[in-house]
């Protein structure tokens, strides 16, 4: 299976909240939203960080944090 880093920005298939997180991107980029269309989410990550550095989106943080959750089964404990 494709990691959510590998699936691409599909306007007809996106979410709002991804649709609005585009839209700001393209804003802070100076790139008309149309050039997002197709871009891999990952690679739409890596610009955000670069455009917006410490400012970056809750949509992106989020985005970043459940992708760097572990594929591994993770130990029961003492259920």
């Amino acid at each position: 299976m494709d990691s959510a880093a590998d699936h691409q920005f599909i306007p007809a298939n996106a979410s709002p909240a991804l649709k609005t997180a585009i839209a700001e991107l393209a804003t802070q980029t100076g790139r008309p939203e149309n050039e997002f269309n197709g871009i891999r989410l990952g690679d739409a990550y890596q610009l955000a960080v670069e455009a917006f550095g410490d400012e970056l989106p809750e949509f992106w943080r989020i985005w970043n944090s459940w992708n760097d959750i572990p594929d591994t089964p993770q130990d029961w404990g003492d259920l």
